[in-house]
């Protein structure tokens, strides 16, 4: 009975539009992360390159609230999606669909921060509430194993995506069939390099995770800004930080591409 109900929401054609909102506001996002990267590497940026950073910056444009609503409902669902997705797609692998759980985790979470933001908490996906939070769990054996578990969980989702996108496995969900042979090869390129781009740019933030739950020390744990505003003192870290920005914008056009032609109910 579950996976029949599963199987309808993945057939759903609201569904599948609301989800593919979800694919526009990650594009948005990134978009966003890889302007406030490109500012903190250029020395005149003002707002953090994290979660933060986007949502504040998204907020202070006209009609920014209501992207922000949009943005949650759409993650929220795109999210939904990866679950049913991971649940009821029986064509693919054990192991991409744990990493299409895995995502789905990702993406309910981004919903939450947002909504979070929306509701009046302007620390939401902060650093500030990063560096209290990794306070808070360190405190407890639970809390530690918390962490590491979503650490894990970073680590492994971006190794997996890093694999395909090295493999090219991350194109099956694609439907390109449309698109003439330069076209496609066009829309394979920027995914794989986004693709690679994001992952490369979140696993330290997974790793730093499990290694402060492992030495319990809160400060070991680092967000996204915290990592780049480390990185932009050196002159080869500055480098590192525009090679970030652009790959973020990059990963910010491709997320536009598979709001077209993503198959997002598949369990890839």
């Amino acid at each position: 009975m579950l996976l029949r109900a599963v199987q309808r929401f993945r057939r759903s054609d609201v569904a599948q539009l609301v989800a593919r909102g979800g694919l526009l506001a990650r594009g948005l996002l990134y978009l966003v992360l890889a302007y406030l990267a490109a500012s903190l590497a250029a020395g005149w940026g003002s707002r953090p390159a994290n979660a933060n950073g986007a949502l504040t910056t998204v907020s202070a444009q006209p009609a920014g609230w209501a992207a922000l609503v949009g943005a949650a409902v759409g993650f929220a669902a795109f999210g939904l999606m990866r679950l049913a997705g991971a649940y009821g797609d029986r064509t693919v692998g054990r192991l991409r669909r744990l990493s299409t759980a895995g995502q789905a985790v990702c993406y309910l979470a981004m919903s939450a921060v947002t909504v979070s933001f929306l509701v009046g908490d302007r620390r939401a996906g902060s650093s500030r509430q990063s560096d209290s939070t990794a306070v808070l769990l360190v405190s407890s054996t639970t809390g530690r194993l918390l962490m590491a578990a979503a650490g894990v969980v970073v680590v492994c989702v971006c190794t997996w995506q890093l694999r395909l996108a090295w493999q090219g496995g991350y194109a099956d969900s694609l439907d390109t069939t449309g698109l003439s042979g330069s076209a496609q090869v066009a829309a394979e390129v920027v995914g794989r390099v986004g693709i690679i781009a994001r992952a490369a740019a979140v696993l330290p933030v997974g790793a730093l995770l499990v290694l402060a739950a492992w030495q319990a020390r809160p400060g070991t744990a680092r967000d996204l800004d915290q990592l780049l505003d480390g990185l932009v003192h050196d002159p080869g870290g500055r480098v590192l930080v525009w090679t970030v920005a652009a790959g973020f914008l990059v990963f910010a056009l491709y997320s536009l591409v598979e709001v077209r032609y993503r198959q997002v109910h598949a369990g890839d």
